[in-house]
C-alpha cells in the first residue's frame, strides 16, 4: 500500500448505478472499497476510519493509494473540512428522475429506511431533498470536484471512465468491466438486483429493469424532474470534463 493514504466520496442518491461506478472504481489497483459504509464523514478521525471498514467488507487488507465510501443518503454527513481536504477526492453521480423514482419503488428501497415498501411520495422526497443536499456540497467543493452523469456512464463508459482516471491521476485505465467482490449485490450495501453480476457496464436495453411498469403521480414526477432539471447545469458547470 501507498504511504500516501488518500479517499474518495462518491457522493449520489439511491438508484443512480452508484453501485456500477463504485465497482469500476474498486476493481481498480489503486482503489481499495466498493460498497456503501453508511458513516459519517465530520473529523479525521472519521476518514481514517474508513480503510477498517473497507477492509472488514472486502476481507482483504488495504492495498491502494485510494480509499472509496459512496454515500447516498442525507444522515451520511461530510463536514466541509473534510471536502476541503487536498487528501479527498470528490465524485458526483446524477441520474433523471424519469427513470430514478420508478427504479426505487421497484427495488423498494427509499430514503434512510432501506427494505421498507415505499410510496410514490416518499420516493419524490426522498430525491429531491437528496438533490438539494448534493447541490450543497457541490457548492462547497466547487471546480475540485468530478461530475459523472449516469446516462453517460452507461451509453458512453470508455470516455466517462477516461475523464475520471485523468481526475483521480490514476497510473492505468479504468475499466468498463469489473470484480465482483464478497458483498456484491447484497441489500444494504449496493444494488441488490441482478444487473450487478454481469461484471460488465450494461447498455440500457441490455438491463434487466427489475419488474414491471411504475406509475409515479404527475404532480410528483414533475417536481422530481425540476429539482434534476435545476441541478444539473449547475453540476456541468462546477465540475467540468477533464
Amino acid at each position: 500500500m501507498s504511504a500516501t493514504r488518500r479517499y474518495i466520496l462518491l457522493k449520489s442518491h439511491m438508484r443512480s448505478h452508484s453501485t456500477l461506478l463504485a465497482h469500476i472504481l474498486g476493481s481498480h489497483p489503486e482503489i481499495d472499497g466498493y460498497t456503501e459504509l453508511h458513516k459519517r464523514y465530520e473529523s479525521l478521525t472519521d476518514l481514517h476510519g474508513m480503510t477498517p471498514r473497507i477492509e472488514e467488507h472486502t476481507g482483504t487488507r488495504r492495498r491502494g493509494r485510494y480509499a472509496l465510501d459512496k454515500l447516498l443518503h442525507n444522515n451520511c454527513v461530510v463536514a466541509p473540512g473534510i471536502l476541503s481536504r487536498d487528501d479527498v477526492k470528490v465524485v458526483f453521480l446524477l441520474r433523471n428522475a424519469r427513470d430514478t423514482l420508478p427504479s426505487i419503488l421497484r427495488a423498494r428501497v427509499v430514503g434512510d429506511e432501506v427494505g421498507s415498501p415505499g410510496t410514490s411520495e416518499i420516493a419524490t422526497r426522498y430525491y429531491i431533498t437528496r438533490l438539494k443536499r448534493l447541490d450543497d456540497y457541490s457548492g462547497i467543493v466547487g471546480a475540485r470536484a468530478a461530475f459523472v452523469e449516469a446516462e453517460r456512464l452507461i451509453a458512453d463508459a470508455d470516455a466517462i471512465l477516461a475523464e475520471l482516471g485523468r481526475y483521480l491521476g490514476l497510473a492505468t485505465p479504468l475499466s468498463p468491466t469489473y470484480t465482483l467482490f464478497k458483498h456484491t449485490g447484497k441489500r444494504e450495501l449496493g444494488d441488490p438486483g441482478t444487473n450487478i453480476l454481469a461484471g460488465r457496464v450494461l447498455r440500457d436495453h441490455e438491463r434487466d429493469p427489475g419488474g414491471g411498469p411504475v406509475e409515479i403521480p404527475d404532480d410528483l414526477m414533475s417536481s422530481a424532474v425540476a429539482a434534476h432539471a435545476a441541478l444539473l447545469p449547475k453540476l456541468r458547470e462546477r465540475h467540468p470534463a477533464r
